[in-house]
Order: structure tokens, then C-alpha cells, then sequence
């Protein structure tokens, strides 16, 4: 009998401490998942990692339409390639042409080349530029770019660093120059501002 009482006693002891031991824990849990339950404020989540950015998003298009308001230029623009075999690069006496493997039309960065005949009806006019004159460019998903006129410079045809250039976003007009058109004017535009039309 008294060993029964002994064991009886020892296995109330033993659940005593086993509910002492798990109480607090079964505290915290329940306190863990109500936690968890509460509605998600306005807080931004931030993942260990990953920070949470406030850079705009990047807008960015082909461009399809090219004005020039103090020249009275107005041309659309398609895309233009370079032909290894023939050595040409697309041309049209009607458009002007954006060379494809330069970046797009965009607002984070990088050199946008848009090239056409020196004729009236494409670019003829572009050496009249004034600095700080302004350049439109739309693009295929409607929006217009505006860029403001820096400089120029006469290159040779195989200089290609215009197509290096990563930089601040810029555009780059290209056109014949010279007495037998053997070198090619570049006119320079940073970006000034974007909307979407």
C-alpha cells in the first residue's frame, strides 16, 4: 500500500512539474499566434536583405516621332540597323532612323542614337541649333521625352564611342557633315524632363 501512495504521489509530482515546465511555454505559443493574427498595418515589410528602394521606376520606350520646334522640324523615326554585308546601315529619304543597338528612349541611363539624311526635310537644319534648345522625342508606348541641346562635334564614321556611352540618359543626333558628307556631325541632348502623353 505504501508503495502504491509512493508512486501515486511521485506521478502527481511529476504532472505538477510537467504543468509548472509547460504552462510558460504554452503562454508564449499563444502569445506568438495572436501576435501573428493581428491585421498587417501600413508599414512597409522590410526582408532581412532587402531593402526596401525608393528609386522611380525606370520609364522607357522606342522612339517613333522626333520634333525640333525652333527648327520646324517634325520626322518619324523607325528602327534602323546595321547590314554587315552591305556595310550600310538603314536609310530612307523620309525617316529618320534609331539605331538599335543603342539603348531606347528611357530615364535612368545611357546614350540613345537617332540618325537621318542632312537634307531639309530630316536633319539639314540641326547645325542652326541654339544651346538649350529643345528636342521631343515620342515613343511607342506614349510617352515624350524632352532634351535640351549641350554641344557637338564632327566624327569619323568608325568612331563608334557614342554607342559606348553610359552615362546620365542622353540623346544623340547624328547627321552627315562636310563637303563630300565624310564625316558625321553629333549633336548632343540631355535629358530635361518625361510625361506620359
Amino acid at each position: 500500500m505504501n508503495i502504491h501512495k509512493s508512486l501515486f504521489l511521485l506521478s502527481i509530482f511529476i504532472f505538477g512539474a510537467g504543468v509548472a515546465i509547460a504552462a510558460p511555454l504554452s503562454l508564449s505559443l499563444l502569445e506568438q499566434s495572436q501576435a501573428l493574427s493581428v491585421p498587417a498595418s501600413n508599414q512597409p515589410v522590410v526582408i532581412a536583405g532587402s531593402p526596401i528602394s525608393d528609386a522611380p521606376e525606370v520609364v522607357k520606350g522606342s522612339p517613333r516621332h522626333i520634333s525640333v520646334p525652333s527648327l520646324g522640324i517634325e520626322v518619324n523615326v523607325a528602327d534602323g540597323s546595321y547590314d554587315a554585308k552591305t556595310g550600310q546601315w538603314t536609310l530612307s529619304e523620309d525617316s529618320a532612323f534609331y539605331a538599335t543597338p543603342t539603348n531606347l528612349i528611357n530615364s535612368d541611363n545611357g546614350n540613345t542614337l537617332i540618325y537621318g539624311h542632312n537634307s531639309d526635310k530630316l536633319f539639314g537644319k540641326l547645325p542652326r541649333l541654339q544651346t538649350g534648345s529643345e528636342v521631343n522625342v515620342t515613343t511607342d508606348n506614349g510617352y515624350e521625352f524632352i532634351y535640351q541641346y549641350a554641344n557637338n562635334e564632327a566624327v569619323k564614321p568608325t568612331d563608334v564611342y557614342a554607342l559606348e556611352y553610359h552615362g546620365k540618359p542622353r540623346l544623340t543626333l547624328q547627321t552627315c557633315s562636310g563637303v563630300w558628307n565624310q564625316t558625321r556631325q553629333m549633336f548632343y541632348f540631355e535629358l530635361k524632363s518625361f510625361k506620359k502623353i
